[in-house]
């Protein structure tokens, strides 16, 4: 999705684009969190995105009206800065001040994302926001896929190296790795689709039709909930 791995992992084919810049998270995911950064900071801001990809997300936001420094572990452009979030080196301009750190679809690809949230918690000012997000593993198909193959949606043997998914987290254990890391005012809504079209697709929604039938469902915020996304507060 969002970043690439270096150590285990690259970032896989884009399947859509925003400027010509590649989206390599899931369909609706960065639509949705421009909704929730804005929500969030109405009156404007600026922002640190973490795990920025190609930089869809960071343009996305500025024309939002944001002043974004994105970074990632591998730029593929000189205007987004190099960041090893699981072996930070911060620059300065990367030190802040930030109303807001922006990490999205990205927490799944580091080897300690409580060390990644206390690092994102040292820049931020008490009363600024966050916002993260990762693949939803309670989504009922997820669900579904974690009984019948033993692993969530993007997840498993094919997901590890490409796009190197290597952390699980459910959305229990993500709010409280983020209240550890001295956040409050912590909620969870979900948003985002399946890369899923044609037939596979027409498949999948039968399956939440007959998931749904048997009492396994979960409320969509956005799209149909594939990611978990969480905001906060700095404390």
């Amino acid at each position: 999705m969002a970043v690439a791995e270096r150590r285990s992992g690259r970032r896989t084919e884009a399947v859509q684009s925003y400027k010509g810049h590649g989206i390599h998270a899931a369909p609706g995911v960065h639509e949705y969190a421009v909704e929730l950064v804005r929500a969030a900071l109405p009156d404007g801001g600026r922002i640190l995105e973490v795990g920025s990809g190609c930089g869809a997300l960071a343009l996305r936001l500025r024309d939002a009206g944001f002043d974004v420094v994105p970074t990632d572990l591998d730029p593929p452009h000189e205007w987004i800065a190099r960041l090893d979030l699981d072996h930070p080196e911060w620059t300065d301009e990367a030190r802040g001040p930030f109303d807001m750190v922006v990490c999205v679809e990205t927490l799944e690809h580091v080897e300690n994302p409580r060390q990644v949230l206390r690092q994102i918690r040292s820049l931020l000012r008490a009363g600024d926001q966050l916002l993260v997000s990762t693949p939803n593993i309670t989504h009922p198909h997820s669900r579904l896929k974690m009984f019948l193959r033993g692993a969530p949606y993007i997840f498993g043997p094919r997901h590890y190296h490409q796009p190197g998914h290597i952390t699980i987290l459910p959305d229990w254990m993500l709010t409280e790795h983020i209240r550890l890391a001295g956040f409050d005012q912590i909620e969870v809504t979900n948003g985002g689709d399946t890369f899923y079209r044609g037939i596979v697709r027409l498949a999948y929604r039968v399956e939440i039709a007959l998931l749904k039938v048997i009492g396994v469902r979960q409320k969509a915020h956005y799209g149909q909930g594939i990611c978990t996304f969480v905001t906060a507060r700095a404390v």
